[in-house]
């Protein structure tokens, strides 16, 4: 027979014939049991399960003899019982949490013994034992389930390891993507991720990979990345690092000074490194002559210094998640954040400036412009023709869809937009933000 606990619960008999108990009761007793495979169990236990934060009815143990009945029909003289409880019989290699084991250990020998072929294809044979949560919809077995959550994403990392030691780096991103998307807080799998990206001689992606692991981290367990994912951070860096500066913006602010044709900043808030560099170059205005284009985040984007940087010439956008702090310059340098809390890394190379900039172009296209607002006028001439026109449209009945096919915008523009306008306005609502602009005249203005 056949016992699979890796997803919803089924046996096979030795003839290939698929059981899957279809009642509640009877279902939860086979899970029990198979969660003590061999083991006697007591009917306090049994009952414990079955009824699992529910209300134990008084005909319990005589329902729990029905139900033990049913399965016998089935698993025949493997369901044993005596006084006080029961057990299952399970033969080695029979259920497949003990073939998950045994494969398990034997790919951890092979890759010890350097053998990354044979345990590349003992770690995919025991992954493909799972066909789901384990244990699926048994509450009482959540423990359980989620330490073998925690081998499957152990071993999805093994795998990779050994794709990696393989040369097969496409496979081994793949996987890691996948893990990280799904077990966000596993840092090994970030670690080998970023690992993964550098062998791909993808630096750039590296990089933000490991920005993201440590927003991630500090947002959900307000930790700094651990001793592995640091070490991963500074192999990126240390191959690449043409200069350092240390502390000092000198460096930093002498590469930005010599820029003649644009500056790309990616830049996490509107007090990020990246923005005050650009900002020191000059108290009145941009250089004249060469184009800066800032990316920064949705949350920041009617911040102060966003609106300097927009007045004094910057192309500004904003977009839901930056993905890294950089500077490009001229598109022949990189500026990075270096690992620790102060100092940044300039990068001459090649790919790691190609990477960056295409990162920053993939990004700038979908982002939303800022139209800068000059702080010092009265709040009436801060609206533009355009939010007229679209304040117009959407006040007249129009959707946000058709307001932006008539506008030639996209329907994110429009929506960030209106934000824009509800943020100046001081309105909680966009009815409220109507109300106010009435009140203000500006629709009266635009019907005129």
């Amino acid at each position: 027979m056949q016992f699979h606990v890796l997803g919803p619960l089924e046996v096979r008999t030795p003839h290939g014939t698929l059981l899957e108990p279809r009642a509640t009761k009877p279902a939860a007793l086979l899970a029990v049991l198979l969660l003590h495979a061999n083991a006697w169990v007591s009917i306090d236990q049994l009952i414990e399960g079955i009824w699992h934060e529910q209300v134990v009815p008084a005909s319990a143990v005589r329902n729990l003899r029905s139900y033990v009945c049913r399965l016998r029909r089935e698993l025949g003289d493997r369901l044993e019982g005596r006084p006080g409880g029961y057990r299952i019989r399970v033969l080695p290699g029979e259920l497949d949490t003990d073939r998950l084991e045994t494969l398990a250990s034997s790919a951890r020998t092979a890759m010890t013994d350097g053998a990354h072929a044979i345990a590349a294809e003992r770690l995919f044979a025991a992954l493909a034992l799972w066909r789901g949560r384990p244990f699926d919809g048994f509450a009482f077995a959540a423990t359980t389930a989620s330490t073998l959550d925690e081998t499957r994403c152990e071993l999805t990392c093994l795998l990779a390891e050994a794709y990696l030691a393989l040369g097969r780096v496409a496979e081994a991103t793949a996987l890691l993507r996948d893990l990280t998307e799904h077990n966000p807080l596993s840092e090994g799998a970030w670690a080998r991720l970023v690992r993964a990206l550098h062998q791909a001689g993808k630096p750039a992606e590296a990089l933000a990979t490991y920005d993201q692991a440590k927003a991630v981290l500090l947002r959900e367990l307000d930790v700094e990345p651990g001793p592995e994912l640091v070490a991963a951070h500074r192999k990126v860096l240390g191959n690449r690092t043409l200069g350092l500066v240390p502390g000092s913006v000198t460096g930093i602010d002498a590469l930005l000074a010599s820029a003649t044709s644009e500056i790309l900043v990616m830049s996490a808030g509107a007090n990020s490194w990246p923005l005050e560099a650009i900002r020191r170059i000059g108290r009145g205005n941009l250089r004249n002559g060469v184009r800066y284009r800032v990316l920064c985040p949705d949350a920041v984007r009617l911040s102060g210094p966003l609106n300097s940087l927009s007045l004094a010439g910057a192309d500004v956008r904003t977009d839901a998640e930056v993905p890294m702090e950089a500077l490009v310059i001229d598109g022949t340098a990189v500026v990075l954040p270096a690992d620790g809390s102060a100092g940044a890394t300039i990068f001459r190379s090649p790919g790691v400036v190609t990477a960056t900039a295409g990162l920053f172009e993939r990004v700038w296209q979908a982002a939303v412009p800022l139209i800068p607002a000059d702080l010092s006028r009265a709040d009436d001439e801060v609206l533009t023709h355009r939010e007229r026109d679209l304040l117009a449209l959407l006040c007249s009945g129009s959707t946000d869809e058709s307001a932006a096919v008539k506008l030639g915008i996209s329907v994110r523009t429009v929506r960030r937009m209106v934000a824009d306008i509800m943020n100046r306005l001081g309105a909680r609502s966009r009815f409220q933000a109507g109300v106010k602009a009435v009140d203000r005249g500006w629709l009266l203005e635009k019907a005129s």
